[in-house]
């Protein structure tokens, strides 16, 4: 609190009457703070635990969790594409080169980006444990809605009394930022009549929800006013009896639970509900799921907001306050949201699948809402839906909607299933949407004649603190002798977004140590070459796992190097005969929470530069003529 001017002449009175003030001022915002970053700092300690990043129990490799330890050349690239491991010409040891053909030599244009802007910040990211999980379905109350509020003259609903049944009270206020399972609310209200369930189209609403892309208020309380409410003529109840219903549940996805339903869909945010409405409908049961994928994942899907799914007659449901006449897909911005590697692998390709197939017709609902999340990538979010996003969590309408998906489905690790995903759509399709969504130049890669007095552009993703390249200079400089046009991106150059994929962009090969930052390779262009450096430890599996097998998907190079035990600087933390460096599988052994802060925590790299020289240099004469 700054000191005002002349505050030695105050008396002392009037000094204690500003000093209180203050304290309670700073003791509120302290408290607020606390209470806004409690779910940030809940995940962050998720992220270091055991069950979070297990990598080696993945859902294609939980039966060969001692795969880590053999040598990283004789495991296949991917089962999908045919290239075979090639060694490089320098005769290095631990590397693997899985070049794919450069079909195209397109314009020589090069781009000029500034080298110095940023990438996303860097952390470890691998993808973990699957396990089916039992799904528990219960028989619940019917949720009855009191006759006690209507909605205004824009949003028409009513019954034949012309009163709107709604919620008057609710038990549980879900917040943003609320992490825990939601409790079931049971509401009494009085009987009403079957008329009271039909509801008619609001075209003047889907003008309005196209004014603004993205609602951040919550909505108030509807206004008890029954004027100028339209009536319900019979052809509507007619239509509204005859549509037609469905209701399919998938639980047995190993990395996702999701829903699909088709009719008359009521999304009852507050309560955690969305119902498919029928007259005819004969199964009640309540399912329930978390609209995340990563399932497996016990800790981490405790974090989800928990969803109430089930089929309702029109006397179980609450009447529609809000229409819309398109399509709706349910889904969390929680768990790891800021690790590119999860915002990709968990929610941003599994939407592009779900979406994209509606050509823009299609809006999305959100819980454990994310702002920040939402605006950093809000082109690729827009492009999908011009829609405003709806944050469930806080909003007490019901929005009705003529089909919805609840769940995202997540085929792979950054990686798409063609016979799996609408429209047998591929990595290519998506990576063509984030260039369109980014408005991102190149394409595809480009040779250069040196002639020309050009050069192919090297980018360096640097870490701080765990698995940092320690003589980055000398790298730098070996690799500007070599002929690249070099750029660095450390963490305070990362947050910038999106311009760091521009600059990824512009470049033609990108290296960086096993970690999430290595996911920005989804901005290269086609035919670039991506090098990962895996420390000392038997790491090749998890970092072909997460780095190297989707690759060949997305039409990029891979080139895994693998440091030996005298690069590592845990020479400095243990003898040389400790089995760190003698049976590091001895170390995977005891537990991954061992193995993590060995070999993915405590150490750093001192690159042998004249070793990975080699590996520069042929990666280098494949962009050169």
């Amino acid at each position: 609190m700054r000191r005002p001017d002349g505050s030695s002449k105050i008396k002392g009175k009037g000094i204690g009457a500003a000093t209180i003030f203050g304290c309670v001022i700073a003791f509120l915002i302290f408290i607020t703070l606390l209470e806004s970053n409690s779910r940030a700092s809940a995940i962050l300690n998720l992220q270091l635990s055991f069950n979070t990043y297990e990598p080696l129990s993945t859902i294609e490799g939980t039966s060969n969790h001692l795969q880590q330890g053999k040598e990283s050349s004789v495991v296949p690239i991917s089962s999908e594409e045919k290239h075979k491991s090639e060694k490089s010409s320098s005769g290095n040891d631990g590397i693997i080169n899985l070049p794919i053909r450069m079909t195209e030599d397109l314009s020589t244009n090069e781009e000029t980006t500034d080298a110095d802007e940023k990438p996303t910040l860097p952390t470890v990211s691998t993808e973990d444990t699957t396990h089916k999980e039992e799904i528990v379905v219960t028989q619940t109350n019917e949720l009855v809605i009191p006759a006690e509020e209507t909605v205004d003259s824009n949003n028409p609903n009513q019954n034949d009394g012309g009163e709107m049944m709604l919620p008057t009270k609710l038990n549980e206020e879900f917040s943003q930022n609320e992490t825990t399972e939601n409790s079931k609310t049971e509401v009494t209200a009085e009987e009403k009549s079957e008329s009271t369930e039909t509801e008619s189209a609001d075209s003047e609403n889907q003008e309005e929800t196209k004014q603004e892309f993205v609602s951040t208020q919550v909505l108030p309380a509807l206004d008890v006013n029954t004027e100028n409410q339209p009536d319900t003529s019979s052809e509507e109840v007619a239509s509204h009896q005859n549509q037609k219903s469905k209701l399919e549940c998938d639980f047995t996805h190993p990395r996702a639970d999701t829903c699909t339903m088709e009719g008359d869909v009521r999304i009852l945010g507050t309560y955690s509900t969305v119902f498919l409405v029928s007259p005819n409908a004969q199964d009640t049961t309540e399912s329930k799921l978390r609209p995340y994928a990563r399932k497996w994942e016990k800790p981490t899907m405790q974090m989800i907001r928990e969803l109430n799914v089930k089929q309702a007659r029109p006397d179980q449901a609450p009447p529609c306050t809000v229409h819309h006449e398109v399509p709706v897909v349910v889904f969390s911005t929680g768990g790891f949201v800021g690790n590119v590697f999860h915002d990709y692998t968990d929610i941003l390709i599994p939407l592009f699948l779900a979406a994209n197939q509606y050509a823009g017709k299609v809006q999305f609902a959100v819980t454990d809402m994310s702002w920040w999340w939402i605006f950093k990538y809000l082109p690729m979010i827009k492009t999908l839906s011009p829609y405003p996003i709806l944050n469930i969590d806080q909003d007490k309408n019901v929005h009705c909607f003529p089909s919805a998906q609840i769940g995202l489905k997540s085929h792979k690790p950054l990686g798409v299933d063609p016979a799996e995903a609408p429209n047998g759509y591929t990595m290519q399709d998506f990576r063509a949407f984030i260039r369109k969504s980014f408005s991102l130049k190149r394409s595809s890669t480009t040779v250069v004649n040196l002639k020309s007095g050009r050069r192919p552009r090297l980018l360096i993703i640097l870490r701080r603190g765990t698995r940092a390249i320690v003589n980055e200079k000398q790298l730098v400089s070996m690799a500007k002798k070599i002929g690249f046009r070099v750029v660095t991106a450390d963490p305070d150059k990362t947050r910038e977004f999106p311009k760091f994929a521009h600059v990824v962009n512009s470049c033609d090969v990108m290296v960086g140590v096993h970690g999430a930052g290595l996911a920005n390779m989804l901005y290269l262009p086609t035919n670039a070459t991506v090098i990962q450096i895996l420390p000392w430890g038997n790491l090749g599996f998890v970092g072909r796992h997460d780095y190297g097998l989707p690759l060949p998907d997305m039409g990029l190079r891979y080139v895994e190097h693998e440091i030996k035990e005298d690069e590592s600087t845990l020479i400095h933390r243990y003898p040389r005969d400790h089995a760190v460096f003698t049976n590091p599988q001895a170390i995977h052994d005891q537990g991954w929470d061992t193995m993590y802060r060995i070999y993915l925590t405590e150490q750093n790299i001192m690159l042998n530069v004249d070793r990975f020289k080699g590996v520069l240099i042929d990666v280098f004469k494949s962009y050169v003529q």
